[in-house]
């Protein structure tokens, strides 16, 4: 009888592990898995947006041209414009050569640097936005850089 109460009370007090999730009322919950592939995209270079798809939805975006070199992420990105004003980047800023791109929707991510048009021949408010979707479907690191700038 001492063995049968013993193995109960250990049955019930071994920890259970859980995931936890507080949202606020009426929004939706979205886990992006990144085994999932991305299958189409789109861009509007005038506004700087783009878009991905997948099975379980639209994943947007915006991208900027700023004249900030390359850092990997980064949280609150600030640049200097032409007219030597520094400010909050926002998004759709084309006046520099280095494209940054972030999540906007579902979630928002950090900004993840893309590229460098210096040199290439393609100036980054032609291409910016264009390649921050068209490399997200085929780029699995640039879509885990995204994914993890999230949870920072």
């Amino acid at each position: 009888m001492k063995k049968i109460a013993l193995i109960l009370i250990l049955i019930t007090t071994i920890p259970t592990y859980a995931t936890t999730m507080c949202t606020a009322n009426d929004t939706v919950a979205v886990v992006i898995d990144p085994s999932i592939n991305l299958s189409g995209w789109t861009f509007d270079a005038k506004s700087g947006t783009w878009s991905v798809w997948s099975s379980y939805g639209t994943i947007r975006g915006i991208s900027a041209c700023l004249n900030t070199k390359p850092g990997g992420t980064v949280a609150h990105l600030y640049d200097t414009d032409n007219n030597g004003n520094n400010h909050l980047v926002t998004g759709s800023e084309k006046y520099g050569h280095y494209c940054w791109c972030r999540f906007s929707h579902p979630v928002s991510s950090l900004w993840v640097f893309r590229y460098s048009d210096i040199g290439s021949g393609s100036p980054c408010t032609s291409y910016c936005a264009r390649s921050c979707a068209l490399t997200l479907t085929g780029d699995y690191t640039l879509f885990i850089a995204f994914l993890n700038s999230i949870s920072k």
